[in-house]
């Protein structure tokens, strides 16, 4: 960068004194807007993508190595289900910021402040900030187990972990909250007559959003579409499930090699669906309006699609795999809201970074991952840089030409206001010899 400074820059002796000082400012501006125009160009919705990276898995790469093939994907957020201390001194200055879970199995013990102070200082202190960590959740899918003991501690670990974090200074950098799954819902559809389940909602939850909203912290939950349809593929539009429809409003969208539009209309609003996530994202905003918590801003904590299943698995292909997280890394970079919340662009992590071989249950669970454990992608979900690009495939053709599109575009302007501002800065240093 410095031998290309210097090659920009006239000799000094050639240079009044009074123009001198423009001139070196001029040249040394041109040079950084070049460079800034050589650099990568990376999607401007990048900041609302993040990955989850579960570790249930003996064959997995280093945290090192995870943290450069998250940059290599220009994914600058990650979700760590534990405080892992590998994790997070591999992190350390990476780029990239952190959201540490915090297991039910540990959540009763925090409801003593003392042990939350000590897991902060422990697990929190001991990294930040040279480890982005940006957020705690605690606990995971409380409110859908049968722990009641657990469903009354969980606030009030919340509530002491936030302590922790603001008798160390860290509570206007790290958010507190936790993740739900969409079972606490007892109405999701139409999505404007979402509700939460009437016994979770009066003894759990008010209490929780007060607490919340306080803090100015998020509602996390972990929608997943492909539940919905593998439970009934005969009467759920795959297409539909796969965030594949397309809106007249919303041509960038990828598609998964079918121009069938499917959408639902929801009769009270008359807002138009053009894919089930949105549907699912809705109806929780709907259910906290219903308890006086429109102000409250709901992330998609997970959500993903599995690229193996077992043959009663309907859905769980490569193909579904990649459409529905091309779909949803395209929506996202394009900082595109909900319908009923069109100007907050939806924030989501996917799930998983990994295909993890020790998760229990059906052969799904091992198979959301977007890369192999060795590092190679599992298929392409259109941020993989050239040197890692799987073979053209039908489904990312159209991430593929809308995203370089966009970026050309972004490039024609800048190169043109740079060629712009490096002329009437040349034209100025020549006027003053």
């Amino acid at each position: 960068m410095e031998t290309f400074l210097l090659s920009l820059l006239v000799p000094l002796s050639t240079i009044p004194p009074r123009s001198l000082r423009i001139c070196l400012c001029m040249s040394i501006l041109r040079a950084l807007l070049i460079s800034k125009l050589l650099s990568p160009v990376v999607g401007a919705g990048t900041s609302n993508l993040g990955v989850n990276y579960g570790m249930v898995a003996d064959n997995l790469p280093p945290p090192n190595e995870v943290a450069e093939l998250l940059k290599q994907i220009s994914v600058s957020k990650t979700r760590i289900y534990s405080a892992n201390s590998t994790v997070l001194m591999a992190f350390a200055y990476s780029g990239i910021s952190v959201t540490v879970g915090i297991g039910n199995e540990d959540v009763s013990s925090l409801t003593d402040l003392f042990n939350a102070q000590q897991w902060v200082e422990t697990n929190i202190a001991q990294y930040y900030p040279a480890t982005d960590i940006s957020g705690i959740l605690v606990g995971n899918e409380v409110f859908s187990g049968d722990d009641s003991q657990l469903k009354n501690d969980l606030l009030p670990a919340m509530q002491n972990i936030y302590t922790a974090l603001k008798n160390r200074g860290f509570e206007n950098d790290v958010f507190v909250s936790t993740p739900h799954s969409q079972a606490i819902l007892s109405t999701s559809f139409p999505p404007s007559a979402g509700a939460f389940v009437p016994d979770i909602a009066s003894k759990y939850l008010a209490p929780m959003l007060k607490f919340l909203r306080e803090i100015g912290s998020p509602f996390m939950v972990n929608p997943y579409p492909y539940f919905a349809y593998k439970a009934n593929p005969q009467t759920v539009s795959l297409q539909y499930a796969l965030s594949a429809s397309t809106s007249l409003s919303t041509a960038s969208q990828t598609v998964a090699a079918s121009s069938i539009t499917t959408s639902v209309t929801d009769p009270n609003t008359g807002l138009i669906y053009y894919n089930l996530l949105d549907a699912e994202v809705d109806a929780v905003y709907a259910a906290l309006e219903g308890l006086g918590y429109s102000d409250i801003k709901v992330v998609v904590s997970e959500t993903g699609w599995p690229s193996v299943g077992d043959p009663d698995e309907a859905g769980a292909t490569v193909q579904n795999a990649q459409a529905y997280n091309s779909n949803l890394i395209a929506r996202l970079e394009r900082g595109q809201g909900t319908p009923a919340k069109p100007d907050v662009p939806l924030q989501a992590f996917i799930f998983a970074m990994f295909n993890e071989d020790l998760k229990p249950g059906p052969t799904s669970e091992r198979h959301y991952g977007l890369f192999n454990p060795d590092g190679t992608p599992a298929y392409d979900f259109g941020l993989l840089p050239t040197s890692m690009s799987s073979p053209v495939d039908p489904y990312s053709v159209y991430y593929h030409m809308s995203s370089c599109a966009s970026q050309l575009v972004t490039l024609s302007i800048s190169l043109a206001i740079t060629s712009f501002i490096t002329n009437c800065f040349l034209i100025q240093c020549s006027l003053l010899y």
